[in-house]
Formats: structure tokens, C-alpha cells, sequence
């Protein structure tokens, strides 16, 4: 219990200025290392270049004709009653995301300033 006591009031009694210094030195050390953060630039490319593969492979022909077959059975499937249709609803939105969301992703983002 004295423990918990004696590091409460060292704690309580730090001094203001004492992490002024420690804030202070922090902000020194964060803008030193600025040049490390624009050369990060080249080392996230080949991530860049999965997530572009991934996007064109999704959004591409193959993926239009998964998703026109996709609303045909769905379609077919919730008009002879085999599937409810709140399912097919939830298939259509899906779809509509995974082709819209560059157009999502834009929209929000200029409305942010960017």
C-alpha cells in the first residue's frame, strides 16, 4: 500500500517544466527524422503494386461476369422463392460497393479537403 502512495506522489509532484523538457525533446527528435519519412515512399511500392493488382482483378472482366452471373442467380433464385430477399438485397449492395468504392473513396475524400 505504501508503494502505491509513494508513486502516486511522485507522479502528482513531476514538475511542469520537467515535461515541458520531455515534450520538448520529443518534438526535437520527431522533426529530425522527417527525411526517413519521405524516403518511406519507395519502400511501400510494392505494396502499392499488390493492392493496384488486387483492385484491377476486382473490378476488372473477369469480376463484371462473376457478378453479372451473381445478380442472375441471385435473381432467379429469390423469384422462385428459394432465397429470401433481403439476401438478395444484401448480394446487390455488395456488388454495388465492390464496383462503386473507388467512386465512394473519391467522394469522401474531396469532400475532406484532400
Amino acid at each position: 500500500m505504501n508503494i502505491i502512495r509513494s508513486s502516486r506522489k511522485m507522479l502528482v509532484s513531476r514538475s511542469g517544466s520537467s515535461l515541458a523538457v520531455h515534450g520538448l525533446a520529443l518534438l526535437v527528435i520527431l522533426l529530425s527524422q522527417t527525411d526517413i519519412a519521405f524516403a518511406a515512399g519507395d519502400v511501400f511500392q510494392p505494396i502499392n503494386s499488390v493492392f493496384t493488382t488486387l483492385l484491377n482483378f476486382m473490378t476488372g472482366t473477369f469480376a463484371t461476369t462473376a457478378a453479372t452471373i451473381a445478380c442472375a442467380a441471385v435473381g432467379y433464385l429469390a423469384l422462385t422463392s428459394r432465397i429470401p430477399w433481403s439476401w438478395c438485397f444484401s448480394i446487390i449492395v455488395g456488388i454495388a460497393f465492390i464496383f462503386g468504392g473507388s467512386q465512394l473513396v473519391t467522394t469522401m475524400s474531396s469532400g475532406l479537403g484532400n
